[in-house]
């Protein structure tokens, strides 16, 4: 009795109700093609697209040629849809003499009539799927305008999807969301975050734990503040897509959103970060007021905190900016700090007045040198066109420039987005009051924060404590000890 390898593959993509079923389906009715030629069988089935040359059963199959006489499909679709591969199995099975039988026929591969046959019908089938993939792709981005996560099969984190395909909330889940976008809005790192998670046992979906790469792709992802996103692309190129705004509830809201990849954008070196926990009020805050590095902090053999000497090069010689107790310096600063009051509580009363002009004025300032910057890199985009089409530039560098170039304006353009909710919001004072009376109770408490807490909230309102003994770190300690500079960069 002759040996056949019954091979069954579907895709997850084809349009089924049930694809188990119907691999069961196609099993009985290929089982029942091989007792009718009164053939043995061995069976292989999968589940990957047509196109995918990656598929580990049908790869196993290949390998154990010698051992068959007949392969058994469906359909020749069913062995590849890509041209190129289907070739090379057709070239495989006449080395070793295999017949194809399918339920419509026998394929004799060493007929020159049965191995045209073959060819055009892979063919047909290379230009059935594209046509497939055509069609749901435009199907889906019709389904997407209209607010329904269509365009992957995995539910992003946080949501579950409806009858409807509308994605729900899923509370359990988004407060790990919350946090992931609270943290980062406090400067702090996708790794220390990871960790923090990891602590609290939060964990994804399926049991694992979340990632540096989970975190960071989370803080962009739009659609956390009610966002379905979706396009097609051809040849790896964006052909067409859809962005629908407030197409399900949101976690965090559009202005926290923005917030949030404002700062990931600044962070080009990751220094507005936290790497560590703050073990110090003034931890990544001191920076040298001649060199311009940060300071670093650390605990001499008696366990006193000192500010290390300074000894980054500057022009080939060393800063060697001396080295101080670090508490007078920061009993300095938090002095300063305490001083602030009077500002918050200036602030505060504009604020119960509704005057805020000045606050609108400096927003308007800003909102007009982003367009100013708008306009540049759309000049940028026009030019790089011309030279494109000038031949100046080949396609590669204007497909990278003009991807650089639009990156920056969808970044301008976030910006933007950003300050018109803040102008809309300067008649909407109460949360900003809140935050005012908030801060002015902090710091009548500030004695009382444990070091990581007190360095928190005074980020959300130093940039940078610049510090210098103005001493040169040598062994002479008969000369008069300079003035310290102690100079705090308020945000």
């Amino acid at each position: 009795m002759s040996l056949a390898a019954i091979y069954l593959r579907l895709s997850r993509n084809e349009e089924q109700l049930n694809i188990e079923e119907v691999l069961s389906s196609h099993r009985q009715a290929l089982i029942k093609l091989a007792n009718q030629h009164h053939l043995s069988f061995d069976l292989y089935q999968e589940i990957s697209s047509g196109v995918n040359t990656e598929r580990p059963e049908l790869n196993k199959l290949l390998k154990s040629l010698d051992l068959y006489d007949y392969i058994i499909v469906m359909d020749i679709d069913r062995l590849s849809r890509d041209n190129a591969y289907a070739e090379y199995i057709k070239t495989m099975l006449i080395a070793h003499d295999i017949k194809i039988l399918t339920p419509t026929g026998t394929i004799d591969l060493t007929q020159e009539t049965s191995e045209m046959t073959y060819s055009v019908q892979a063919m047909l089938a290379n230009f059935e799927y594209k046509q497939i993939r055509k069609r749901l792709g435009r199907g889906r981005l019709a389904a997407a305008e209209q607010g329904r996560w269509v365009m992957s099969n995995q539910v992003p984190l946080g949501y579950k999807k409806d009858q409807n395909q509308i994605l729900k909330i899923v509370e359990e889940e988004a407060r790990i969301i919350r946090y992931i976008f609270e943290k980062t809005k406090d400067r702090v790192s996708a790794n220390e975050i990871a960790k923090q998670l990891f602590m609290l046992g939060w964990k994804s979906r399926n049991g694992n734990v979340l990632t540096t790469a989970h975190i960071s792709s989370i803080r962009r992802n739009v659609v956390y503040y009610g966002v379905v996103a979706a396009c097609r692309r051809v040849n790896g190129r964006v052909v067409d897509e859809v962005f629908v705004e407030a197409a399900h509830d949101p976690i965090i809201s559009k202005q926290h959103w923005l917030e949030v990849q404002k700062i990931l954008d600044e962070n080009t070196t990751g220094n507005f970060f936290n790497k560590k926990k703050a073990t110090r009020r003034l931890q990544n805050l001191l920076f040298c007021n001649h060199c311009g590095r940060k300071r670093y902090i650390q605990t001499d053999g008696s366990g006193t905190d000192f500010i290390k000497t300074c000894s980054y090069k500057i022009s080939n010689n060393a800063c060697k900016d001396k080295g101080i107790k670090y508490q007078p310096v920061e009993e300095f600063v938090i002095q300063k700090v305490k001083e602030k009051e009077v500002d918050f509580r200036q602030a505060l009363s504009k604020l119960k007045d509704s005057d805020t002009s000045n606050e609108e004025k400096k927003l308007i300032v800003q909102m007009d040198s982003l367009d100013k910057q708008l306009e540049k890199l759309n000049n940028r985009e026009k030019n790089l066109k011309i030279m494109r089409m000038d031949g100046e530039i080949t396609k590669t560098d204007f497909l990278d420039l003009s991807k650089e170039n639009e990156e920056k304006i969808n970044q301008i353009k976030q910006q933007k987005e950003l300050i018109t909710i803040q102008l809309e919001n300067l008649n909407h004072t109460e949360e900003e009051q809140e935050r005012l009376e908030l801060c002015i109770k902090t710091l009548n408490n500030l004695d009382l924060l444990e070091a990581e807490e007190c360095n928190t909230f005074l980020k959300t309102f130093i940039k940078k404590i610049w510090f210098s003994t103005n001493a040169t770190a040598d062994h002479n300690t008969k000369k008069e000890p300079p003035e310290v500079t102690i100079e705090i960069e308020w945000l």
